[in-house]
């Protein structure tokens, strides 16, 4: 609540700021004297209509990148790293979860109870890149009446460099021999010393059942001790089973990941092999060979074997890829239809253009975006999808105020509705830091959340042909939620749902901007266009996990059919 608060009142001050300074602006072309009417538009939505009969079509590139996303951490919103919850001083079980019965039983034969398996350091950064080109056309029906079309070709880029054990010394475990090239060998060598322990218990059962004949001979060893023959017993069980868990047996490989056979923990293992041995011995048993032990690592996991590792179904894992993705495509297309509500300059482009004056305009604009997009890719990690890919409502409500002969403001208030839609998703959900835990592919209800997006955007012209603009954006995106319909993974049967938390995003924008259109109604100019350069740069974000985005925007509006003198 305390978070919310301030985050209030730092918006209220940023539109404060960005008012007063619209204010001075417009004192300073007051006191400059006779100039032209409303001539250059600029950075953000403006309630500009479309005259009856004009076309206009707009040609953009948009740039979209970002290296770092804002998090919430202790009650504060801070800007990170994108992929610095994927890293990892050393990747273990608390990433990998199927390793977990691996690192108990390496504990169980070494009676190392602090014991963490770790295949090393995991490094990771990364970045995006998304270049959107629109094409967007607008008619104008009549004089306060204009449909339009956006559609857009994006193609989206990610950057992800993970490197696993980049030293190659910092792992405790290495790939398990039981299911590379020599893996028979590997596992005919561990079922052989499975076998060799597993008759000398069978051996010692006997024997103990044979001494409790009083008159039996050979049996002072046990005798001697009968609860140590009898523990020895549950110790060959114990170890036969964490034997099998992290090394396989004649029929599979156990853990994908064991110990090295020359490291202090490989030499550990063996050591307490050879104690059972010699314990068996002690009782008279000697089946175990004093050749006979497991077959560690001998190669540790290297700088590019993560993908191996993201495609291994014995970790639950099923990636086709894990970052470094090019998706391209048709994404969502926008159809519109506005409504010029009202007009000083009676709907009047030359009047706009030409006359001076004070005036307000304000236009609304109703729409539908078809969720045309390709779908987000479940089975990348890092995927960075062309488009929310889900049919919405589209609301915009824009009110131009103009304050001089060269300085106009534009408040903007835009919402996108997205309806409920059925998606295939990755099980749970993942995160960044859940990303290498096991999932699987469900059927899903997703409902995003709405966003409200509010825009203040002063601008001044200079001259006929050039301005300058500035925009401020606060946008706010509700909570999204995600029901599970069906998970083959999940053996409970138990569906769920997840729930993100709603969000909020500001940046600014600075613009320059180039139009013919005051020269063109005068007779002066060829043909009607314009030409506007806008950089768009993150503030701030608050609610959970938000790219801090920064976008450039070069955007070319040539008209047909527009009025002239």
């Amino acid at each position: 609540m305390a978070h919310d608060a301030t985050h209030r009142t730092t918006s209220r001050r940023i539109i404060q700021t960005v008012l007063r300074c619209a204010l001075a602006a417009a004192g300073a072309a007051a006191m400059a004297g006779r100039v032209d009417a409303q001539v250059v538009s600029g950075a953000g939505d403006d309630a500009i209509p479309v005259s009856k009969g004009t076309v206009r079509i707009r040609v953009t590139g948009q740039w979209n990148d970002w290296d770092a996303v804002f998090a919430d951490s202790a009650g504060k919103s801070r800007k990170r790293p994108v992929l610095s919850l994927v890293g990892r001083t050393d990747l273990g079980t608390s990433t990998l979860a199927r390793l977990q019965p691996a690192e108990t039983a390496i504990r169980t034969l070494t009676g190392q109870s602090a014991f963490r398996l770790s295949l090393g350091t995991l490094e990771a950064r990364g970045d995006v890149r998304q270049s959107t080109a629109p094409i967007a056309i607008d008619v104008g029906v009549t004089r306060r009446v204009a449909i339009g079309i956006v559609i857009p070709y994006v193609e989206s880029r990610d950057n992800t460099l993970l490197i696993l054990n980049r030293s190659g010394s910092g792992a405790t475990v290495g790939v398990n021999p039981a299911f590379g090239p020599t893996g028979a060998a590997a596992r005919a060598a561990n079922a052989s010393l499975l076998r060799q322990i597993t008759l000398a218990r069978t051996q010692l059962t006997a024997e103990l059942a044979r001494c409790t004949v009083a008159t039996a001979v050979g049996c002072d060893a046990i005798r001697a001790d009968l609860p140590g023959a009898q523990q020895l017993l549950v110790a060959a069980q114990s170890t036969l089973g964490a034997i099998a868990v992290i090394y396989g047996d004649s029929v599979r490989g156990g853990s994908p990941v064991v110990p090295f056979a020359t490291t202090p923990l490989g030499l550990s293992i063996e050591g307490a092999i050879a104690a059972l041995r010699s314990t068996f011995e002690r009782f008279g048993v000697t089946s175990i060979a004093t050749t006979s032990k497991p077959v560690g690592a001998t190669t540790a996991y290297g700088p590019g074997s993560l993908a191996g590792i993201a495609n291994d179904s014995a970790l639950g894992l099923g990636y086709k890829r894990l970052g470094n993705t090019r998706r391209a495509g048709i994404g969502d297309i926008d159809l519109t239809a506005s409504l010029l509500l009202f007009d000083s300059f009676g709907a009047n482009q030359r009047r706009r253009l030409i006359e001076r004056g004070r005036a307000v305009r304000s236009l609304l604009a109703v729409g539908w975006r078809f969720g045309s997009a390709a779908a987000d890719d479940p089975l990348d990690a890092f995927d960075v999808p062309i488009g929310d890919g889900a049919n919405a409502l589209l609301v915009r409500s824009t009110t131009d105020l103009v304050l001089s002969r060269r300085l106009w403001m534009s408040a903007t208030l835009r919402l996108v509705k997205p309806f409920a839609d059925n998606i295939v998703a990755v099980l749970p959900v993942r995160t960044d830091s859940t990303f290498l835990a096991p999932f699987s592919l469900g059927s899903a209800r997703r409902a995003l959340g709405q966003q409200m997006d509010l825009e203040i955007a002063p601008r001044v012209a200079f001259g006929d042909f050039f301005g300058l603009s500035a925009a401020y954006l606060l946008r706010r995106i509700g909570a999204s939620t995600l029901d599970a319909l069906s998970d083959p993974g999940n053996a409970a049967g138990s569906l769920f749902r997840t729930t993100a938390l709603p969000t909020t995003f500001q940046a600014a924008s600075l613009g320059v901007s180039f139009s013919t259109l005051s020269s063109y109604v005068r007779g002066r100019s060829r043909l009607p266009l314009e030409v506007l350069y806008t950089h768009t740069a993150p503030i701030a974000a608050s609610g959970g996990i938000v790219p801090a985005v920064s976008t450039d925007r070069l955007e070319l509006r040539i008209y047909t059919g527009f009025p002239r003198r």
